[in-house]
């Protein structure tokens, strides 16, 4: 049996995003009473209250984008991603700190290094965390398809980086899930 070497852990069960959370996520950011705009900015906030290291790297790498069209995606995408893990785990969400983004970052270009040599064949680190994190990574990707289809002009290419910070904050928050019985066990 060959083993094929990477760097990227399996995402647990527990730490896994349902269907149902990320349609009652879209619902509430485009489906609600108040303006996207205004879901958005409200997300963004919550994120850098509870998340503010995550906060400032998303930040920093949305500002980075060149297009005001695919800053908007940029910021659409990290708040739905936010908002997904807090539906669906909330406090069992700890607190990310700028070691772990430092940590997760530099997993993922040696995963991505690995994979791109393997004696298997090439694949891709973001179909990794698709087996981990299926309706998130398809959702993402669908979103992501469907800005390009809509405004073929863009530069979307720049959106490539960005996109590996967003892979790199939906595995620094996987990771900080924890398990139902750690959760729980101070209450008994």
């Amino acid at each position: 049996m060959f083993v094929e070497r990477v760097a990227l852990n399996a995402v647990p069960a527990y730490a896994r995003i349902t269907p149902s959370v990320l349609s009652s996520v879209l619902e509430q950011l485009v489906g609600g009473s108040r303006a996207l705009r205004g879901e958005l900015d409200a997300g963004f906030r919550e994120l850098e209250m509870r998340q503010p290291c995550l906060a400032e790297f998303m930040a920093s790498e949305v500002a980075q984008l060149p297009n005001s069209g695919v800053q908007a995606l940029a910021y659409f995408l990290t708040v739905l991603v936010f908002r997904a893990f807090e539906e669906a785990f909330g406090v069992r969400v700890s607190l990310v700190q700028l070691p772990d983004v430092t940590h997760m970052l530099e997993r993922l270009a040696t995963d991505g290094e690995l994979r791109a040599g393997g004696a298997a064949g090439a694949s891709y680190s973001e179909d990794a965390i698709a087996v981990g994190q299926p309706a998130l990574v398809t959702l993402l990707r669908r979103e992501v398809d469907r800005a390009v289809a809509e405004d073929p002009q863009a530069p979307w290419e720049a959106l490539d980086a960005f996109y590996e910070s967003l892979l790199v904050m939906v595995l620094v928050l996987t990771q900080a899930v924890e398990p139902q019985v750690a959760a729980d066990a101070w209450r008994l």
